[in-house]
């Protein structure tokens, strides 16, 4: 843990500030750009953006209304449930982002490709484990944790 915690934390850092520079560069605030990254081309309720996120019902409807109005996503009736309103990213937008990540993506591969079949699954089971740690850790901080215990029981 001595090891790997200062680089991880250099990761994560220099993680965020990727992330931070991207946003600035098309004019949104860095997690407005990490929940766009987030949805990707799936759909989902406000509810499941908080879920996801760990921010409060409050701030994910003006974070979704700032995307709207900017274009980025749009608000459309769940088709069987019209009562449900879903968020998709608007896919042209998206991809002029993707553009973004061009560099860091091929340099990506260029490491990624230095490793065998069995280093890779080792890290890509490390990413998907830490994932879902942090997805926890987040839920845990921000009380959701506390409500789907209380659902499931």
């Amino acid at each position: 843990m001595d090891r790997y915690v200062p680089l991880i934390r250099e990761f994560a850092t220099r993680d965020a500030l990727f992330h931070e520079a991207v946003a600035r560069t098309i004019g949104l605030h860095p997690t407005d750009e990490k929940v766009l990254r987030l949805l990707g081309a799936d759909a989902m309720t406000a509810g499941d953006l908080v879920s996801h996120t760990g921010l409060t019902g409050a701030a994910v409807t003006a974070l979704v209304d700032r995307l709207v109005n900017l274009g980025y996503v749009t608000r459309v009736r769940d088709t069987e449930d019209r009562r449900k309103v879903v968020i998709r990213t608007v896919r042209t937008k998206l991809r002029d982002i993707d553009h973004l990540y061009g560099g860091l993506r091929g340099e990506l591969q260029t490491l990624l490709a230095k490793y065998d079949a069995v280093e890779f699954a080792a890290i890509m089971d490390f990413l998907a484990s830490a994932t879902a740690a942090m997805a926890d850790e987040t839920a845990r901080l921000t009380g959701d944790a506390k409500q789907r215990r209380a659902k499931a029981a």
